[in-house]
């Protein structure tokens, strides 16, 4: 019962599923967040400090939610902010966190959105994580490709989707999420404008619930 998300910088998956990831901590599932870069490039709070005081400030800020939403534990894998490329390398150190932790499910963004009708969602990193994330999970179910045992993970759940097919009811949660996200602190100069944008754009996603966040979950099969 364990859960890997993965994203590309500190705050993603306070943006788009830590409501859902809480009622799956409730259910006894065990969290890995898996941080890709620095994030220190996306500084709001003072641009003069050095890159790694940046990058140890946004460290914290999500260690802050991890111990407030109750992660198992949080990897930061050191990429450059801003600049990420999909490498062998980056691929292979995926598929090692795959079959290390064995998650039932993985969280990402969702490599089928190529609207680029957003700056912020469609930027360099997400894309290139999210294709990365995918292969990787294709990668560590095969018996051949990478050394370790193989792991199948049994659903993606893919965020930031142009084309969602499951909505989670966070209504109750909703105050959660924006504790969770205030974390950050040195990205939001005025956290009132984020709240505001939460609620009313971002987890209205589904005229059933006041509050909901949006996936396109696929089920991984094995069929030979």
């Amino acid at each position: 019962m364990t859960i890997v998300c993965f994203a590309a910088h500190p705050d993603d998956l306070e943006f788009t599923c830590t409501g859902t990831l809480s009622k799956y901590i409730e259910k006894g599932y065990s969290i890995i967040y898996v941080i890709v870069t620095n994030g220190e490039n996306g500084f709001k709070e003072d641009n003069k400090l050095t890159p790694e005081k940046r990058s140890a400030i946004r460290r914290a800020e999500q260690m802050e939610v991890g111990r407030l939403l109750g992660v198992e534990e949080i990897l930061f894998l050191g990429y450059r902010d801003g600049f990420l490329k999909y490498t062998e390398k980056l691929k292979s150190e995926l598929v090692a966190i795959i079959k290390k932790y064995r998650p039932e499910i993985v969280f990402s963004f969702d490599p089928s959105n190529r609207d680029f009708d957003n700056l912020n969602v469609l930027h360099r990193d997400h894309r290139v994580l999210s294709e990365a994330v995918f292969d990787a999970c294709f990668a560590a179910k095969n018996v051949l490709m990478y050394p370790g045992e193989r792991h199948q993970v049994s659903k993606i759940y893919f965020f930031a989707s142009n084309r969602p097919n499951y909505f989670e009811d966070i209504t109750d949660r909703i105050e959660l999420k924006l504790t969770l996200l205030a974390c950050h602190k040195s990205q939001f100069p005025d956290f009132s404008k984020v709240a505001s944008y939460i609620k009313e754009k971002v987890s209205r996603n589904a005229d059933a619930y006041q509050y909901s966040e949006a996936f396109r979950v696929i089920t991984v099969e094995q069929v030979t």
